[in-house]
């Protein structure tokens, strides 16, 4: 009896790293692009928020206000955000929405709470463990990818680096098991999704500049 158990154990957790290797760390082809006024998504999942920012929304002395403050400070006076929702069948490898070169990273330590609870009007988990990376295009335009741990999701990789040229879909990091990841951008841009769509990392449009 426990040499059955003990079988049906290691099939199981064989079938489950067999799940998690070619599964949630699989890393499909996609259609980049490569248009310089494209800002593509930096990660796949559902957009669960986009609205504006700006110096007068920022003076609200809220907990999240001042997280938000943080994120948008070296870009921008004014912008939008586009927050993005994984769940555990998504795609968990980031991709760089324009050419850009990495300005600056910022791993910020925090908690692990739900990241599928809405515990804001925006859905955003301020409070958790995340990634800031900070770039900026040719045309001297800067924004922000962040990546947002979550309860499941507790590792947090970076693959780029300080000074790094990246070009459109470039893989720029990876969630484990899945979260939120964030996209600030400055204040010329025109949004093209909304809350409820679906987008694809370094395929969606999910905005574009204007010149």
């Amino acid at each position: 009896m426990i040499k059955k158990i003990a079988g049906v154990l290691l099939i199981l957790s064989l079938t489950l790293l067999a799940y998690y290797r070619f599964w949630f760390l699989r890393l499909p082809e996609r259609k980049i692009p490569h248009d310089e006024k494209a800002i593509v998504s930096p990660a796949n999942g559902k957009v669960v928020a986009v609205f504006p920012w700006n110096d007068s929304l920022l003076l609200i002395t809220k907990k999240d206000m001042g997280a938000l403050r943080t994120w948008t400070g070296d870009l921008d006076t004014a912008g939008y955000v586009v927050h993005i929702q994984m769940n555990v069948t998504n795609v968990h490898y980031q991709r760089a929405p324009t050419d850009a070169v990495v300005v600056s990273e910022r791993y910020v330590p925090g908690n692990f709470a739900n990241a599928v609870m809405m515990n804001n009007e925006w859905g955003i988990r301020f409070e958790n463990e995340h990634n800031e990376i900070t770039l900026q295009t040719p045309a001297g335009r800067r924004y922000k990818v962040i990546q947002i741990a979550g309860f499941v999701a507790r590792r947090i990789d970076d693959y780029v680096q300080k000074g790094q040229p990246v070009k459109q879909g470039d893989v720029i990091g990876l969630i484990k098991l899945g979260s939120q990841v964030t996209l600030v951008l400055p204040h010329d841009v025109k949004v093209l999704v909304k809350p409820g769509d679906t987008v694809i990392e370094g395929e969606s449009i999910v905005a574009e500049w204007h010149y």
